[in-house]
Parts: C-alpha cells; structure tokens; sequence
C-alpha cells in the first residue's frame, strides 16, 4: 500500500519533495465537515509560490474558519507534467491528495502576465474545462486574482470571476456564499450573480466587448443597472491578520525568511509603476505591531531572517528607530535583516550599519534610469549625486558586493540616456573605502512595460529589436569594467509581457493555441519559447507589435477603462503631460493632495506613531561554554523525499522553534554550528542517522529529542541523543559501517536479483544477503563504502529508477554508547 498517490513516480521527478506536503503546519481537515473547499493555486513552481506573503495570508485566513478548507496546488515541472500526463494521474492538493476538480472554488494568485500558460496546465492536469463557457455545473468556480488582473481581459475566457484587490476579507465571503449555494443546488449562473453584487468582483460574462479594429469600441454591461467593478482594499493594516500558522517550505524558496509587512501603497509616484497607483492608499502598521510579529513569527516559524516588505520600506515614517530596536532585540539570536525595496533617497547611514549587524544580505539601489533628465521623467526626483553618495556609504558600511537597477525603453530616452547608465556604473564602481573597492556589481536592466492604470500606459513600448541593440551596447560597455555584470529577463520575454499587459479578451484565442503548443513556464529562461508564442498570434490572426509597440490615443478606449481601481484617468493623463514636460510630481505624504481621486480621508490614513521604550538590550558575545549532542533520526515514508539541503534546513528550523540556544561560528557571516553525516541520495529512507548540534545550554536528553519530534516535518524522528565529550570524532569517522536494504516489491523474477549481488560481490569491503517474501524481495548489503549506491545506478540504471524499490540506509557508529544500533 503506497502512502501518496505520486510515490511511484517521485523516484522520477526532478526536485520531489515539492509535491508530497506534509509540511509543518500544513492544514488538514475532514472534508465531510467542510461546507466549502478551496484550492489555492499559484501557477509557478513551488519554490516561487512558497515565498509569497499574500498566499501564506489567504491560507491561513481561510482554514482559520471551521467550515472551510484551504488547500495549495502549484504548477509541477515539465518533467512531473509529462509523467502525470503519461499516466493519467490528475493534479493532486498536497493536503487531501485529492484532485483539482473535487474542490468547490478554484482561486488562482496570478503575479505577472507570463503565468497564463501555467494556468492553463493547472486546469487541464486538474481535469477542469479550459474555457468557462464549457464548464458543467459540477464544476468548481474559478477566480482570479492578484496584482496582474487588473486587466483581466486577456485571460477572460478562462475565469468565471476575478477578485480586484486585496482579497483578506471578501475570500471567506466568496467561500460562503459558494458553500451555501452548493447545498441549495442553486445553478452556476445564479450563483456569479451574487458573487457579482459584492463590491470587488468582476464577472466578464456579465460584460460584452465590441471592436473597432485593433482598438475597443465599447466595454458595457449586459445590464445596464450593474455598477462597474470596483477595486477593494482593506483600510486599517492593523486589522489585517498575520499568518503565524504559515506552513514552513520544503527546501529554499527564492525568498525563504520571515516576511513582515510594515505598510501598503506607495505614494512616490513612479510613472512606470502601476503597484504605486493600484496599492494606494498607504496604510502604515504600527511598529509595535510589527516587533510582536517580528518576535511572534521567529519563534514560529525558526526562520533566521526577516525581511521588512514594502513598496519603499525607506518611507515608513520610523524606519530607523524600528530598525535600530529591531537588530537590538534580536541580534543575540543571530536574526539578519534585510530591506528589499529602498529608494536611493532613503538608504541612510544609520539603515546601512543596522543592517549589518549579524550578516551583510545585500543591498539595492534602484537608480531606473542613467542620468536626471530622464529620472524626471518617470518622477524619480533623486541625483546622480545621490545615488554615488549612498553607493559610498554602501561601500563604507563594509559591503563589497551591490546590486543596482535600471530600466531601458522609457519614454523619450535616447542613445545618450542608455550610455549615460554605463557612466553612473562606471563612476561608481571607481569608489574606493579606506583603499577598497566593490567586488562585484551585479547591474539588473529590465525592460519598460507599459502597464494599465500608469501615467504610462498611453504610451508606445519599445520594439524588441531597439531594446536588443541598447542591451548589448550596455553589457559591451560593463566588459570593460572588470567585476560589473549584466543581468535581466530577456527582451523577447518582455515583449510578451507587454503584449498581455495592455491585451483584450482576442488574445484567449492565442494563450490557448501557446499552450496547445507547448509554451510552458515563460518566467523560466529555460523553458521560454518565443518562436511558438509567435506562431500562436500569427495563427490567431493576431499583430502582436498593435498591442505592444501602439502608441494609444487619450480618448481611446483601453480594455481595463470599466474597472474603478479609485484612482482617476484624469490625474492619470496630467502625470503623462507632466511627463512630456519633465515635471516632477511631490509625493502626497509629506506635501499636499495631487488629487489622484482617492477619497482626502485615506491620506495619511494609519502613520505610525514613534516607538514605546526600548527593553535593555543584551549584548551578543561569545559563548564560553557549549555543550554538544549527537543525535538519532529516521527519514521514512514521505521525508525521504527530502534532499540533504533540504534536511539541514528542517532540523535547523526545528531548533529555533523548539527555543533552544544554538552555538554559532564566528566572523562576518556565522553559522549555527550543526554537523551531519554524508549526504543520503534523494527518495532514499534511513532507519539511522545522525546529527550533531552544538548548545549553549544543557537539556535533558529525552526533553530535547520530544521537543524536536513534535515541531519536525511528517517523516522525520528523532530516536535518541547523547552528550558528547571531547575529544569529539566526526560522525564520518564514527561510522563502522553502513547497511543498505534494497526492497523490491515486485516478483522477484522481475528483479536482477542475482546480477546484482553478483556485481557486489566482486567488490571488497562488501557483504550482501537477500531473502524472497510473499510481499517482495529484500537484498542487505553492509559496507563501509558510502558510494556504493552510485555504483550500482551506474550499473543497472533503469531497475534503480522507481519501479516499486525502496532502498533503507542505516549506519551503524561507535563512540555513542546510547546511540549505537
């Protein structure tokens, strides 16, 4: 009997254990009590989806109601795509196991335009009609959301409805209203007809869409009485609840720490960026709120890094005190801290030493464009001054690596403004500290999109060729600068993007051809496939350049002008005019209303008060005296699906929460002092092996391996721990042996028994023994050699891939008495 309806693929699949669950604080509930099921989908792969913050709060907001459950389903990789298709297994949740199309509502949290083919493959795999004009009434509802379907027309065929917004509060209503309809058999178009009375959806088959050309005629309502969508958010950040319960990841997500929100919106005007205008207002969290997060959410979660998110966490109105009380309360537990998204104005002096305190996580100086005329331009109102000077202070607070970002493609710019990019580089990588210059400079160059509801989103993009020529002119310039490199998405994928960014509900009819064709994961540089993407337009009679590269008239109809976002199109074109003129705009914080059309009441609408008083702060300093464990564990079941890395992360996880005081290393970047065995192949279990671990207190042995069992992921136990006394020897140099048990629960006629017992045999050091039963066979092999196991793959490749065989590691070591199998 299998344990998970993938086990006998995931021998198979590249990087398994992100679809097997059973991760800490993973929900599980009994689906016959549940009045509503929701699948929660990110389409990208795990590890992206498992670092965004808005998904963690609508996980937990959700299950945090008795009747509902909230599951996560994320796009598998190509290679678990064609098993689960060759074998016609569906896409399972990694809660329940069950199949997307046993869930009531299907949400999906779409994060940028190049996920629509990912959608696509979540709905298929899950056995749900592509197109929402096909789906039966059993059929769950599918929602869209998230900060890319503020034009949703692109993808309008595929979603029955689309949430504008943030969804904390309007999901379990959503939830509510489904359950209840569910258990009246209440038909599927009633049901998104009440759905549709709630502020904050959008339900496109309400809405009829005429053409004039490459451009929209009209945009109307089937019923003249029902108001135009209208964007929702929550008022009062304080209220909003923060997800203690997150489920900890598997492995190392792109953005694996504690994230803590200190505000929402921005107000700095960026003309590029449509997140300034579709977040506003901004909605500050009181800093006493976010220390208890802080310090709530780390002896949660175990995680040794809290990342302050914000549009410009520079411009919380205490950023430095909260900083400073920060770093002062968690220093001694060696907690890093990093500030994702600083304007340059806001990278102070203070910022930078505070941050430095446990470990040096980088810095960004989002610069956008090369010199001041075009910063104008787009409202960056910061000079090339500025910017060198808080590279220098970058460079002084002892950093030697620095990240800087700018954008090519923006309106107006010219041959000189991307040139201008290579000399600020240059100026700055010439900067030295006390004789020291930076060791690397990592340049990000994106391309400019127009995106809806910008002051920008009038204007033409470049073309794909004009920004390929200004690119390599760049990366021909940075050759020449020694350590500075270029990086960035490429053009073609950008060109993509801007199609969908400013597309109307024709494009459905090419998604769906790329998809038929195989596009897959375009956000990935390795699966991106342009070629097809452009046979799909051209098959579906589509130009993709009067999308992308189509200066829009200010009169013309876009396809998002039905949706009210809150802010208006008027201030929209004077931001445009100004623009054109190189005025710059005063960000409404400080100053006075710019009159975006937001309400007045919303300005200034939760700023933070200053910090109560601080504790007395305990200085961190070397531990004199440390007391060192070695500790037993098994890996079965599911867990042996976890990789080496992904293991050390889970027990150094396990220790932080369970509160007990790890030894770190010393230097610019200390470590917990942890020390594991050799690395065990990925899918295999271990019915023995050990870590040690150096405290700086000492416990009872069984109180420490209970504490550690009950906060480990399904699979993993600790079977007992022993203190260690000098001199220590290494659990390499500690292991007598090593007993592999290949069990193979096929007939044994299918399985190369004697060959391969033959094969070890003729190998010293080796000795093997195997019995046939009833349920399989079962061969031993004890050795001191610990690359057997890449011997025998090398050998028989194919009967050591999946195939019903588990292989069970187990070492048997000296030196422990209480340890010793």
């Amino acid at each position: 009997m299998t344990e998970h309806p993938y086990e006998k693929w995931l021998d198979r699949a590249r990087n398994p254990s992100q679809y097997i669950g059973g991760e800490v604080n993973a929900v599980i509930k009994d689906a016959s009590a549940i009045d509503c099921r929701l699948a929660l989908c990110f389409p990208d792969l795990y590890k992206i989806g498992m670092s965004n913050l808005g998904l963690k709060i609508l996980y937990s907001v959700v299950n945090a109601r008795p009747n509902f459950w909230a599951e996560r389903f994320f796009a598998p990789e190509p290679d678990m795509e064609k098993i689960l298709r060759d074998s016609g297994e569906p896409l399972r949740s990694l809660e329940s196991h069950d199949p997307l199309s046993a869930f009531d509502v299907v949400g999906f949290s779409i994060a940028t335009e190049l996920c629509h083919t990912e959608i696509l493959v979540i709905l298929d795999l899950g056995g749900i009609p592509l197109l929402r004009n096909q789906r039966k009434e059993s059929d769950p509802i599918v929602i869209g959301g998230g900060p890319s379907v503020y034009n949703p027309e692109p993808i309008a065929d595929f979603f029955d409805l689309f949430v504008l917004g943030e969804a904390e509060d309007i999901l379990p209503e959503i939830c509510r209203i489904v359950g209840d309809c569910r258990k009246k058999w209440v038909a599927r178009k009633e049901i998104l007809r009440e759905l549709a009375s709630l502020e904050g959806v959008y339900v496109p088959s309400f809405f009829e869409v005429s053409y004039d050309g490459p451009a929209i005629k009209d945009i109307k309502p089937l019923q003249p009485s029902m108001p135009a969508p209208k964007r929702i958010f929550i008022s009062d950040l304080n209220a909003s609840p923060y997800p203690f319960d997150m489920v900890i990841p598997y492995g190392q997500p792109v953005f694996d720490r504690l994230s803590v929100e200190v505000d929402r919106g921005c107000t700095g005007g960026c003309r590029f960026c449509q997140a300034g205008i579709t977040y506003r207002p901004v909605r500050e969290r009181k800093p006493s709120g976010v220390l208890n997060i802080i310090h709530t959410g780390l002896k949660e979660t175990g995680y040794d890094e809290v990342s302050l998110a914000s549009l410009s966490s520079g411009d919380y109105s205490c950023i430095e005190p909260l900083v400073k009380r920060l770093m002062d309360e968690t220093e001694r537990e060696h907690v890093s801290l990093s500030l994702p998204s600083l304007r340059s104005g806001t990278l102070t002096e203070e910022l930078i030493s505070q941050v430095g305190r446990v470990r040096k996580t980088g810095f960004t100086i989002t610069a956008e464009a090369g010199n001041e005329r075009l910063r104008r331009v787009i409202n960056k109102n910061i000079s090339d001054d500025e910017i060198i000077q808080t590279a220098q202070n970058v460079l002084e607070g002892g950093w030697r690596h620095l990240k800087l970002y700018f954008m090519i493609g923006l309106p107006t710019e010219t041959d000189e403004d991307v040139e201008s990019i290579a000399r600020l580089v240059n100026r700055i990588r010439n900067l030295t500290a006390g004789g020291k210059r930076f060791r690397q400079i990592n340049v990000g160059v994106s391309q400019f999109v127009p995106k809806p509801f910008t002051p920008f989103q009038w204007v033409a993009m470049d073309s794909p060729e004009s920004l390929l020529a200004k690119k390599l002119k760049l990366a021909g310039a940075f050759r020449k600068m020694g350590p500075v490199s270029l990086k960035g998405h490429e053009v073609e994928a950008s060109f993509i993007e801007g199609i969908f960014a400013r597309g109307d509900r024709r494009m459905g009819k090419a998604i769906l051809k790329a998809y038929m064709k195989g596009c897959r994961l375009d956000n990935w540089r390795d699966y991106f496939r342009y070629d097809l993407w452009l046979e799909s337009f051209e098959e579906s009679g589509i130009d993709p350049s009067a999308y992308a590269n189509r200066e829009r008239g200010e009169d013309e109809t876009l396809p998002w002008d039905h949706i009210d976002i809150g802010v208006s199109k008027k201030f929209l074109l004077k931001e445009l005019n100004f623009s054109k003129q190189e005025i710059t705009t005063e960000d409404c914080r400080g100053g006075s209303c710019n009159a975006c059309g937001l309400n007045p009441k919303y300005k200034n609408i939760a700023t933070a008060p200053e910090l109560p008083s601080a504790c007395p702060v305990t200085e961190a300093k070397e531990t004199e005296k440390s007391w060192r464990y070695r500790i037993a564990f098994n890996k079965i079941g599911i867990a042996r699906y976890l990789s080496h890395l992904e293991l050390k992360t889970a027990f150094a996880r396990a220790v932080r929460r369970a509160g007990f005081p790890v030894v770190f290393s010393q230097g610019m970047h200390p470590h917990p002092k942890f020390s594991f065995g050799p690395a065990v192949s990925v899918g295999i279990g271990s019915l023995c092996e050990f870590i040690d671990v150096e405290l700086e207190t000492e416990h009872d042995e069984k109180e420490f391996c209970d504490a550690l069992n009950r906060r480990l992921e399904n699979g993993l136990e600790v079977t007992g721990a022993a203190l260690m006394t000098p001199p220590y020897k290494s659990i390499q140099a500690a292991t007598a042996e090593t007993v592999y048990e290949l069990f193979y629960e096929k007939p044994s006629t299918e399985f190369p028994i004697e060959a391969v017992k033959a094969f070890l045999d003729g190998l010293e050091g080796i000795d093997t023994g195997y019995e046939t039963k009833e349920s399989g066979t079962c061969l031993r092999i004890t050795t001191v050699n610990p690359g057997i196991l890449s011997k025998i793959r090398k050998e028989f490749p194919d009967f050591m891939l999946g195939g019903g065989i588990r292989l069970v590691k187990t070492n048997v070591i000296m030196g422990v008495p209480a340890l010793t199998l």
